[in-house]
């Protein structure tokens, strides 16, 4: 599996450099504790920490640039309970917030990633520069359906962790891995410390509705590439009547390799932010999607609010050209 990982990743979108692979201390699925160490060094940039063994995600942690050899390890800590308290700051994380339930804890505690370095945490601009980029699939205990995603993360060294800002700037409904069951997130941050996959609750109790998701590629002038038009359909009470404004909705675009599988977020040209825009007179969200620069394949929309669970569709690049729904 690792084999065909590394020639995904070198292959697509994502550009990582020769991947550091594990020295790894897992126990089984009912384990105190669980580690995985990767070395980094000026020409090894992206370490991957494979928790699938023992269903507990799989983390890609990449960097800008490293200026120095050192160690980073993420150890895994279940001792945070589901229903969160303290940890989460009231006024970036809503009332309600639970961390995603794992196959491996059940009901009762978190996954968490606790990030520490050998011979000590790295620091910025001494032993790395730029920002540090997180992808992660995580897994999901039957019957748990994420509502509204989060990626949190506590900056600083603080015992229990503070998590205080919420990472997440794309999500897809592909998964980055044969054994990954459930969505691949990402984010980035400045400096290493504990993160955690978070489920807010709902917008409005849960009653507003989605109605449709709907791709369509539009006609344009000769020499302009072609866009992928969205629009997002909602509404309060019942589908069919006045459109609802989401102004919370967001929008990733997502590469498949040719299995399926999550293989990376490709940049997008001309992104406002991904935020959708709303036109009153249709009553929908709408969010045009430039596919200037994507090579070919098939690659995955997905919508996530906190006013509706994410939605997801698929458009196909073939010869410059988009068309809807996978490729043949």
């Amino acid at each position: 599996m690792h084999i065909r990982i590394l020639a995904l990743f070198v292959l697509t979108l994502l550009l990582f450099v020769a991947p550091s692979w594990a020295q790894q201390n897992c126990g089984g699925e009912e384990q105190i504790s669980c580690s995985i160490s990767q070395n980094f060094s000026p020409g090894v940039t992206t370490g991957i920490y494979d928790f699938t063994q023992v269903s507990d995600g799989y983390l890609i942690v990449q960097f800008d640039t490293v200026l120095t050899n050192f160690t980073l390890t993420v150890t895994l800590d279940f001792t945070t309970n589901t229903v969160l308290g303290p940890e989460l700051d009231p006024t970036e994380f809503p009332a309600g917030t639970v961390c995603v339930q794992y196959p491996s804890q059940g009901a009762n505690n978190c996954v968490q990633y606790d990030l520490s370095g050998s011979p000590a945490l790295p620091v910025k601009n001494v032993d790395y520069k730029g920002l540090i980029n997180l992808t992660l699939s995580y897994f999901t205990a039957g019957g748990f359906v994420v509502q509204t995603p989060a990626f949190a993360h506590a900056p600083g060294d603080t015992t229990p962790p503070a998590f205080t800002v919420n990472i997440l700037d794309a999500y897809s409904d592909d998964t980055i891995c044969p054994l990954c069951e459930d969505p691949t997130m990402h984010g980035k941050i400045p400096t290493p410390s504990s993160l955690i996959a978070l489920n807010e609750r709902l917008a409005n109790n849960g009653n507003d509705l989605f109605c449709s998701l709907t791709l369509t590629t539009t006609n344009v002038a000769s020499g302009q590439k072609p866009q992928v038009e969205v629009t997002l359909a909602e509404a309060t009470g019942a589908c069919g009547g006045a459109g609802l404004r989401d102004k919370t909705a967001s929008i990733s675009v997502s590469a498949q390799d040719s299995n399926g599988n999550f293989a990376g977020f490709p940049a997008l040209k001309n992104v406002e932010a991904n935020k959708f825009h709303w036109d009153a007179k249709s009553g929908l969200n709408e969010y045009d999607i430039s596919t200037d620069g994507l090579a070919d394949g098939t690659y995955t929309v997905t919508v996530f609010s906190n006013q509706i669970p994410p939605q997801s569709g698929l458009f196909c690049m073939s010869s410059g050209n988009a068309t809807i729904g996978a490729c043949p």
